[in-house]
């Protein structure tokens, strides 16, 4: 059997998280257009964006999860790669707002088999102390396909028009589906426990007992779901950020996207690679280790992301907010995702990690888009900034987050010896 270096695993699977998040955040990128072409309401581009999508990613997540913790991840990761690189091109033959919402839920179902079997084959190919660093590098995907969504939003879109966009991307998807069925998958648990390499694989009874028993015996990792869901709220709302700077900062569809994707993409991998790198090298200088890490690192953080939303455009103050912005959104993902596979017996680690994605997306982002909407539309209508308040409103959720965060500290060094004996 063939095998590659941990390096080139964690090389594709950033490759392959980059197309996850241009061809998801596309949509957001072309929101006036989109949302002009299909007559949409605010509620309604949150459904789509939020809701439509992000349910079936996350239910379906939990299903690719088990399966991934029974079967060959990288076939299933393939397998995903595929269904949603062909419903991107589909996206762009759309005629009505019920094809998109087709799409967008299939495109839901296939990015779900991503993340739960790449953290886990990354597990497999990383010792513990290497894992926030090593998540942090899979989840440069968000900056780097974020801001590549926007840019090519901004370039290509005027030249070539939304739906050529979304048709081309998805054939290149497909021709990365094909290179990953054939890719080898590594031996799980090689790193941890190497003798359960050569167990017998758990049936999927067994497997959602152990993860459900690792929940609720778990005081720590229940917390980081729980804090990581309502960090989750604000960045749901995110989906109206272009909508926001073209009603209500003066920007241009074009000149925002251009901006904030690169804004993005230089402060959100700046943020992504140190939360991870930071998180492993001084984290034990904390009673709370990670934890506590991650809660001063916030608790920093807030006053530059709330003054964003209310500086002048034109000042240097707001570029400046921007960056931490940018470095804000994905600061959290590799000590979180990190603290998870810690927290997590080696067996289940796919389940959870689908878990994990199922509380941040459908409780999370999807209240939080939808949310939103229903602010500007019904609460702050009337208001001078309705897209301001609405978005400060929503952020505001994002300290429930800090408080679970810090409690997590207290019993995070037992719940991770606990889950190295299941």
């Amino acid at each position: 059997m063939r095998t590659y270096s941990p390096h080139f695993y964690l090389a594709f699977f950033l490759l392959l998280n980059i197309f996850n998040f241009i061809d998801r955040n596309l949509l957001i990128a072309f929101a006036p257009q989109i949302k002009s072409d299909f007559n949409l309401t605010n509620v309604e581009w949150g459904l789509l964006t939020g809701v439509y999508f992000l349910f079936f990613y996350s239910v379906f997540g939990i299903f690719m999860g088990v399966l991934g913790d029974k079967f060959n991840r990288m076939k299933i990761a393939a397998a995903g790669v595929f269904l949603w690189s062909l419903m991107t091109a589909l996206t762009g033959v759309a005629k009505s707002f019920a094809h998109l919402i087709i799409a967008r839920a299939l495109i839901g179902v296939g990015e779900s088999a991503l993340t739960p079997n790449s953290i886990s084959m990354l597990s497999d190919v990383y010792n513990q102390n290497k894992r926030g660093t090593a998540s942090a590098i899979y989840y440069l995907g968000i900056p780097l396909g974020v801001g590549l969504a926007m840019l090519i939003a901004a370039y290509f879109g005027p030249m070539f028009g939304w739906r050529a966009v979304f048709i081309s991307l998805g054939i290149i998807g497909v021709g990365l589906a094909i290179i990953t069925y054939f890719l080898t998958e590594p031996i799980r648990g090689q790193l941890d426990n190497p003798s359960q390499s050569n167990e017998k694989a758990m049936s999927i009874r067994e497997i959602i007992s152990l993860t459900k028993s690792t929940l609720y015996n778990s005081k720590s990792l229940t917390l980081i779901i729980i804090g990581s869901i309502f960090l989750h709220i604000p960045l749901g709302a995110g989906n109206f950020e272009v909508l926001w700077a073209v009603n209500e900062r003066g920007f241009t569809s074009s000149e925002y996207n251009s901006l904030f994707g690169i804004f993005f993409i230089i402060g959100g991998s700046i943020g992504a690679v140190m939360g991870g790198v930071l998180s492993d090298k001084l984290s034990y200088l904390f009673k709370g280790g990670v934890m506590s890490f991650l809660t001063i690192s916030y608790l920093l953080l807030i006053p530059l992301t709330i003054s964003y939303r209310f500086v002048d455009p034109n000042t240097f103050i707001f570029y400046f907010t921007l960056f931490f912005i940018s470095l804000n959104v994905t600061f959290f993902y590799g000590p979180v995702f990190g603290s998870v596979q810690a927290l997590t017996p080696v067996k289940v680690r796919s389940t959870m990690v689908a878990i994990f994605i199922l509380g941040v997306n459908i409780v999370g982002m999807g209240v939080g888009s939808f949310f939103t909407g229903f602010l500007v539309d019904f609460v702050f209508n009337n208001s001078s900034a309705p897209y301001t308040f609405s978005l400060i409103t929503v952020g505001a959720t994002g300290i429930i987050a800090i408080i679970c965060f810090y409690i997590a500290g207290f019993s995070y060094s037992k719940d991770s010896e606990l889950a190295k004996k299941n």
